[in-house]
Parts: C-alpha cells; structure tokens; sequence
C-alpha cells in the first residue's frame, strides 16, 4: 500500500476530564501481571486497519489497536486466542475519518462490549469504507451479544502520563505501566531511518499503536500497518499513553452490579 493512502486516525483528547482515570491514582486495580513488561509472548495475528485490495482506509487505528490489547489480555490471563470486530465498535461509535479518540473509543467498549470478528468481519468483497460502516444502525442481536460480552467482563482503562513531561520520565512510567498491560501509545506514523522509527521533535501524533516492550530505551510496538512489529528510535516522545485492565466477573460482581442498575433506574423515576 502507498504511502499516501495511509490514513491513520488518532485525534487527540482536547483535555483529560476530572472523572478520566489516572495511571498511579489507585482508581483501577493495581495487579502487575507481567514483571518484565515483555508482552511479545502472548501477541494475536497481526490485522491491518486498511483494505489491501480496495486501496482505503478505515482511520480507526484506536479502534484496531484497542481490541489487539484485550486480545492480548485474555491470551495471557485465559490462554484464550479470540478475534473480535473492529467493524462492531466503529459502527457503534459512528468512528469516520479522521479518527476517534481513544478514550471514546474504549469507554464505549467499556460500556457496550465487543463481538467476535466472525459477526461482523473485515473481508476482501468490502469495496468500501461506506460498505466497511454498515449495517447502520447495528442489529438488535448484535447489540445483545457486545452486551453479554460487558456483562461478563470489567474492563477499564486510565491515561499513563499527564502535563509537560519529558521523554524520560515518561519512559520511566511506561515501563511501569507495561508490568500491568500491553499500553496503547499515539506516535507519528511513521517515519523509518536504519531500522527505527523516529518522530521529529514538535510533530504531532496522528497515530494509536499497542507498546508491547521496551528493548533498553527502544519501545518495540504491535501495529495496525506492517511490519506490524516495530522498532521505535530511542526515548521515543510518545504524546499519550493508556494502560488497561481487564477482569471475568464473578457471579456475585454480576448481581452487584445488576442491583446497581436497578436502583439507578429506581432513583430516576422519582426524580
């Protein structure tokens, strides 16, 4: 695929809102699950976020980069290989270029859950990015069964790095998140010199990828373009980062959270 038919798809958060959870703030559970941060041993097939065959691109590298990341998750955490439907969550969150936010994105995932590639699959017969959008709206089962799936899982998410931080320190908290998962990272994509990828200082990041290691100061990424693994050039200055959690729910959290609802719906109709 050209260059120039690249598309990518980050748009940056105008601001972290108070409610948005932060790495360090003990809002998500703090397991560490993978001492060394090597996430290279549990990686899914890699997917690309464009038609190889129809020359568009679907700009939702949050989407892609996102699920790669709960995929990643349930390998290590279930010894599960599952492949779900990017087409599902850009269809629910009405994704169109350029882009989405990737907090938007996985808090919709939060929310509404996640369906598995076979529903709603990115083929070689879509012609189009409008093809690639429908059906719209969603069907009722699909809906349903994304439900079953939130039902069933705590999904969270929380940004790595606030403010004007440098690329070491936030080398140092990236490192620290990746002992806890796979971190979704914006970059620019993507610029190549001996081997590495490099981002010119004061560029701004159009791009979401998966960090799945550090190599000494040199992040190693899962990406949504080939080579879908690659190098990044030394203390690399990513401009956000989110790390996430991901959990089964036991019967007793599910009846929980079921009366919750209930009661939040009871509260509703005597207000």
């Amino acid at each position: 695929m050209k260059n120039n038919l690249i598309g990518h798809g980050f748009v940056a958060p105008s601001e972290i809102l108070p409610e948005e959870y932060i790495f360090g703030a003990q809002k998500l559970p703090d397991t560490i699950l993978v001492d060394n941060g090597n996430w290279r041993p549990y990686l899914p097939n890699g997917e690309w976020q464009h038609s190889r065959s129809k020359f568009f691109d679907t700009y939702g590298c949050t989407i892609y980069n996102t699920l790669q990341i709960i995929e990643i998750l349930e390998r290590f955490l279930y010894k599960e290989k599952n492949d779900y439907s990017e087409r599902f969550v850009y269809i629910g969150t009405e994704t169109r270029p350029p882009g989405n936010n990737p907090h938007v994105i996985a808090d919709w995932m939060r929310k509404n859950g996640i369906v598995d590639e076979e529903l709603l699959p990115f083929t070689e017969d879509i012609a189009s990015l409008n093809d690639y959008a429908h059906p719209n709206p969603l069907p009722d089962n699909f809906v349903n069964k994304g439900k079953r799936w939130a039902e069933n899982n705590d999904f969270g998410h929380e940004w790595v790095f606030t403010g004007n931080k440098t690329p070491q320190e936030k080398q140092e908290l990236l490192k620290e998140g990746l002992r806890r998962s796979p971190i979704g990272v914006s970059v620019v994509a993507w610029k190549e010199s001996g081997g590495m990828y490099y981002k010119e200082q004061g560029e701004s990041d159009n791009h979401w990828t998966d960090l799945i290691q550090y190599d000494g100061a040199c992040p190693i990424i899962l990406d949504s373009y080939e080579p879908f693994i690659k190098r990044l050039a030394p203390n690399y200055d990513f401009g956000w980062a989110k790390r996430y959690h991901l959990e089964r729910k036991t019967n007793e959290r599910k009846n929980s959270a079921i009366i919750r609802l209930l009661r939040m719906y009871h509260d509703c109709l005597l207000s």
